[in-house]
């Protein structure tokens, strides 16, 4: 058997200008698309802006990833004087900092 598609059963209404309306039917035209494709294609795939919290957690990694960065190319550089202990050590205290990061959540 073939699963059934779901219809398009539900409306969302939305008010717009003359020169809007005559704005997105020229885009979705160009798109090669309706109307109603265009507008469900642009508010279902639109990647949203990040929210604060998104952008701390992206600045605390890249903060994160940079300190891991100078920690592998001191052990690349002093080989011989490198401490195996002491770089386990840094590694697990940013291992630390990645757990304590609150998690995003949830929407």
């Amino acid at each position: 058997m073939s699963a059934k598609k779901d219809s398009r059963n539900a409306w969302i209404k939305l008010r717009v200008t003359q020169d809007e309306k005559k704005d997105i039917a020229a885009k979705a035209h160009t798109q090669g698309q309706t109307v109603a494709d265009f507008l469900r294609q642009r508010a279902l795939d639109y990647r949203l802006r990040q929210t604060p919290l998104e952008k701390e957690r992206t600045r605390q990694l890249a903060r994160v990833g940079s300190n891991m960065n100078q920690l592998a190319r001191w052990a690349n550089t002093y080989k011989s004087r490198a401490e195996a202990l002491e770089v386990l050590i840094a590694l697990a205290a940013f291992e630390r900092e990645l757990r304590v990061t609150p998690e995003e959540p949830c929407l």
